[in-house]
């Protein structure tokens, strides 16, 4: 059976909107209103956004063939639309990370699947905003769960001078070409 990616789409959207929460809702609306695609892709880890401001899901783990009602699935979504919501300066530090994953966990308890992992949850439960010892803490955290293989060790603790300098170069090349 052939499944249409637009309708595909559409499916996870409104499940997000009418399963979930306030963090499912809101990570729906943005999508819809920056007609943000989500795609699929061989990577490391299960979703990731992209400089053109799309979402790509973990290939072989997702597909067309997914179901559009999986809370993994639409944790992960709720989690990259947080950072194509954030910016590229504030996605690519540790501060940006810990929000995303802060949003994947409340959408997963909003979908009635919680994420029982401690170290999720120590995450989860940072201070707003978290100090640099709670966001060393988190990105140790993240290492023991997702592996160095999880570039997270790589990341400024906050944005600064070069993630700041990756997003005027990324609204550069990608204005006015955000489809291909």
């Amino acid at each position: 059976m052939t499944v249409d990616a637009s309708a595909w789409r559409a499916a996870v959207l409104d499940h997000l909107m009418t399963a979930g929460g306030p963090a499912c809702r809101h990570a729906a609306h943005y999508i819809r209103a920056h007609d943000v695609q989500i795609r699929f892709a061989r990577q490391s880890t299960g979703a990731r956004w992209t400089l053109r401001g799309d979402i790509e899901l973990n290939e072989p783990a997702f597909c067309l063939q997914s179901n559009p009602t999986d809370p993994r699935l639409l944790g992960l979504v709720v989690h990259e639309a947080t950072h194509l919501e954030q910016g590229i300066g504030l996605a690519l530090s540790v501060a940006g990370e810990v929000r995303g994953w802060q949003a994947e966990f409340a959408a997963r308890a909003e979908l009635n699947a919680p994420i029982p992992a401690i170290h999720w949850r120590t995450i989860a439960q940072l201070p707003d905003p978290p100090t640099d010892a709670d966001l060393r803490l988190a990105r140790a955290g993240m290492l023991r769960m997702a592996g160095y293989r999880y570039l997270i060790w790589l990341l400024p603790l906050r944005p600064n001078w070069w993630t700041r300098l990756a997003e005027r170069l990324g609204a550069r090349l990608f204005r006015g070409r955000r489809r291909a």
